[in-house]
């Protein structure tokens, strides 16, 4: 295991993680950590993608208990010792469960955040020690275009007009969050640290409502995972290239 490429793959029982694990594990021969909350959840994803011949196999990681992301941290160090790639891709999106009444706002953005923000900064802190000892360490942050502060205040932007508040403070939140990363890493230039919307994608998040497939958001966030020394860090792009801030 030592020649394989080691990658954490958060959320990854299902969705975009399922698909980005399959194509990794598949077309690049890296060996997957397949994240899941839910040790079922990660098991029977994880026998799919054995049968299928793939280097895969499951880590439970809840990104709402400390306690969860330290013993998963220590499980990759006892049995790989370092880490090469970490995708944080776990997210939630329950604006749809606000219920309008001003005592609810609270626990809507307590909820997101949790996941979206305090989960994926406790994910990276805890896995920043295995990472440095990679010889090209790489993270993606998996955000997206409505957590840009550019594009919410361009009344002509596609996506002037979609709510989803808590989930869009989250995203932007999760862009600084990578930014900061990048900075403390910016003289190592072996680092590869990114945020990349995948798109529109049709998942479980939008309950469907997605107009492309978990197939179709692969190319950038494979290119992102597959960096070389040359490759980009401290950027934040999807399928059409850079997203403004």
């Amino acid at each position: 295991m030592a020649s394989k490429t080691i990658v954490l793959i958060t959320g990854a029982n299902r969705g975009i993680g399922y698909t980005l694990a399959q194509t990794l594990a598949r077309d690049y021969g890296f060996h997957i950590l397949l994240g899941s909350r839910s040790t079922a959840s990660g098991s029977t994803a994880v026998a799919t993608l054995q049968n299928e011949g793939l280097s895969v196999e499951s880590l439970a990681i809840d990104l709402e208990f400390n306690e969860s992301i330290e013993r998963a941290a220590k499980e990759v160090e006892r049995k790989y010792g370092r880490l090469d790639v970490l995708v944080n891709n776990a997210a939630i999106g329950i604006d749809d469960t606000f219920t309008g009444d001003v005592n609810d706002i609270r626990r809507l953005y307590q909820e997101t955040f949790n996941t979206n923000l305090f989960g994926t900064a406790t994910v990276t802190g805890a896995f920043i020690p295995l990472l440095e000892k990679s010889y090209l360490p790489r993270i993606v942050f998996l955000t997206s275009s409505l957590g840009s502060l550019a594009e919410r205040a361009n009344s002509e932007s596609a996506y002037h007009e979609v709510g989803w508040e808590s989930y869009r403070c989250s995203k932007a939140a999760l862009n600084m969050l990578c930014l900061n990363y990048w900075k403390k890493y910016e003289c190592k230039p072996k680092w590869k640290i990114n945020a990349a919307c995948p798109g529109f994608v049709v998942t479980k998040l939008n309950k469907g409502g997605g107009v492309i497939s978990t197939e179709e958001a692969m190319p950038n966030l494979v290119r992102l995972c597959t960096l070389g020394m040359d490759g980009e860090s401290g950027t934040f792009t999807n399928a059409n290239g850079v997203v403004r801030w």
